[in-house]
């Protein structure tokens, strides 16, 4: 079972990207042309506005569960001017026997792979799979020490209330709480998020624990991997509407080329 089939029934309500992500990886498809393959397209929240945009899309996903709900949504969006591919693989080691001109992974889908060879063996796959002068964007965490410090004593592993959202079985919404621990050593991320869904009279009819793990790097790490792979760093923006990236910067969106 792949780390979010048993995220697919709640991804949507919990899960709705950075603000600006979506025009942002859109923008980029459409002004790159060509082919466009999204890493990680998940339910389709990007892959599907990029085919609405005339994009032609391919969206890949090691969830069968959330292709699933990917192509539902591609079905209730009606035609598209672009074309939608879906491909179920792992992001380590696809081989989809082509190349294209942009290859798009968002909403820090870059820390799902969780130390320094699997990061390597990602970025040389979608290296292959880039024609030369093409270009690949994504977007992770801007890990800072004064960030992580605070999870690493008494409030490392307490459970907290992130949101209260509408839907679930019960009609009354649900309760979303996260419990996260950092490890220093091996830089990963872990999290338990608990939803409790609700009926009408605020009374809890179901209890769901999803497990989430992912690995931080530093900006140096990342610049000296992505060297090692073969891109060229074309800017490194931090923020949607291409700020620069600055100490402030909470998220970092590297675009890079290859030669």
């Amino acid at each position: 079972m792949a780390a979010y089939d048993a995220w697919s029934e709640y991804y949507d309500l919990l899960q709705r990207g950075l603000p600006g992500d979506a025009e942002f990886y859109v923008g980029q498809a459409v002004r790159a042309g060509g082919r466009t393959l999204e890493v990680g397209c998940g339910t389709g929240r990007i892959a599907i506005p990029m085919a609405m945009s005339g994009v032609d899309v391919t969206g890949l996903d090691d969830s069968k569960t959330m292709l699933d709900r990917c192509r539902a949504r591609k079905r209730a969006a009606g035609s598209m001017p672009g074309r939608l591919k879906l491909v179920k693989a792992d992001m380590k080691s696809f081989d989809l026997g082509c190349e294209y001109d942009f290859i798009a992974m968002p909403y820090r889908t870059f820390m799902h792979l969780l130390d320094p060879w699997e990061q390597r063996q990602c970025l040389e796959t979608i290296w292959r799979h880039l024609k030369p002068g093409g270009l690949f964007i994504f977007t992770t965490w801007a890990a800072r020490p004064s960030a992580i410090a605070p999870f690493l004593g008494p409030q490392s592993g307490a459970m907290r209330l992130v949101s209260r959202e509408e839907g679930g079985e019960g009609d009354g919404g649900l309760l979303h709480y996260c419990a996260s621990s950092y490890d220093e050593w091996t830089q990963l991320l872990r999290e338990d998020h608990v939803i409790q869904e609700l009926d009408t009279r605020g009374g809890i009819v179901r209890t769901v624990t999803l497990p989430m793990v992912r690995a931080w790097a530093t900006p140096r790490e990342l610049e000296l991997l992505v060297a090692l792979c073969g891109f060229e760093v074309e800017d490194a923006f931090g923020d949607f509407d291409c700020g620069p990236f600055t100490r402030a910067s909470t998220e970092i969106i590297w675009v890079l080329r290859r030669p």
